[in-house]
């Protein structure tokens, strides 16, 4: 989600800067298929079950393709797999997808005026305002949910079907019919969302990310309030869920999940007027939650395996890199969150190569790259960014 201030500024920086005219080509290639193609769009409830999703030989997670409803390859077998359990566990994957498309459409138009993606966003809003009463709230795992199984997920897909639909609604994009659709959905989400508080969970800084982008959609300060300031809300989780070393008390996997959640959030919560990051005690906590990943991360740049993580899992990857990047715009120059460093440190070529990418995005949004800190680590130079 981009406020109409980051809106304005990312048009003026496209107009003026070679990198940021490149970021959107980038970004107008990777929508592409989507406004050349309809999507297809799953119109069941996505199920949890044991063996939808999985490779019946080898136990593999199946791959997600968008474009493929129908059959579902293992990439350790090569074998692709069909039906129902299979679809259902697919639908998971092409609901929080779509979501996302409908967010990156709708900023492609947004900032260009671009008809085709404007149009096809907003068509996307409002099958999904449609489809999302259709689907009973029912079969759930985790909290009530119409589209998932569980409410996290919701609150998920809510965040990304809210940034297209705030971002056509601020550029004049959306008829009556829409705005009224994506009321009737963030009304009743608030209300489901709303009703199941899971605490200190991971999963809880969603529901608080959801609920502050509903108080935005809406204008509503008493919800804002709850969201952004109350125990289970963003600034409870910022001060309870992570500990004196930064980490996550539920462990590295759930903390990048938190993490991403609460940036969500915090973005969601500037629109409506806060800041939280305006003491030093909570921008002292943002910081080492930030660095926490990098200082626990293993020589080969994976996190420890503890509790229940996974085995062997990168920190290179685009939704951890995209933390750092938004983390040190917030807080400004600050060494040890000068992600290049940490990538180098842990000789990990593809983390490295994503920083030089994302370095890019992390400029338009207005913060400062320090140009003499990057030569001195050989990295200066916008030939160098795209090597």
């Amino acid at each position: 989600m981009l406020t109409p201030v980051e809106l304005e500024r990312i048009r003026t920086a496209i107009a003026a800067e070679p990198d940021a005219a490149r970021l959107l080509e980038t970004l107008r290639a990777r929508a592409e298929p989507v406004l050349a193609k309809e999507p297809h769009i799953p119109r069941v409830k996505a199920l949890l079950s044991r063996d939808g999703g999985v490779c019946q030989d080898d136990g593999a997670t199946l791959s997600f393709d968008p474009w493929s409803p129908e059959q579902h390859r293992c990439p350790r077998c090569g074998k692709s797999f069909s039906g129902e359990r299979h679809y259902r566990n697919w639908a998971r994957a092409q609901h929080l997808w779509l979501a996302e498309r409908a967010a990156e459409l709708g900023l492609i138009a947004a900032l260009t005026d671009d008809a085709r993606a404007g149009t096809r966003a907003a068509e996307l809003l409002r099958v999904y305002a449609e489809l999302y009463f259709e689907l009973p709230n029912r079969d759930n795992v985790l909290g009530p949910s119409h589209l998932f199984f569980s409410t996290y997920l919701e609150s998920l897909w809510l965040t990304s079907y809210l940034a297209a639909g705030y971002l056509l609604r601020e550029t004049g994009m959306l008829e009556s019919v829409e705005l009224a659709g994506i009321d009737g959905v963030a009304e009743t989400a608030a209300g489901l969302i709303g009703e199941f508080n899971e605490g200190p969970s991971n999963r809880q800084t969603w529901h608080a990310a959801a609920l502050t982008a509903i108080a935005a959609w809406f204008e509503d300060e008493e919800l804002a309030g709850t969201a952004v300031e109350s125990r289970s809300g963003l600034l409870g989780h910022l001060a309870d869920g992570f500990g004196a070393d930064g980490l996550w008390w539920e462990g590295e996997n759930y903390h990048l999940f938190a993490l991403r959640g609460l940036l969500q959030g915090m973005h969601w919560a500037r629109a409506l007027g806060f800041d939280l990051l305006e003491h030093a005690d909570a921008r002292t906590q943002f910081r080492a939650a930030l660095l926490g990943p990098s200082r626990s991360a293993l020589p080969d740049f994976t996190y420890p395996a503890r509790r229940d993580s996974r085995y062997g899992v990168s920190l290179a990857q685009p939704a951890s890199l995209e933390l750092w990047e938004i983390g040190r715009a917030w807080l400004g120059a600050d060494a040890e969150l000068d992600v290049e460093a940490v990538a180098e440190q842990a000789q990990c070529p593809e983390l490295r190569h994503r920083v030089l990418e994302a370095r890019v995005g992390k400029r338009i949004l207005g913060a400062h790259v320090d140009e003499a800190v990057l030569a001195a680590r050989g990295v200066g130079g916008d030939r160098h960014r795209f090597e």
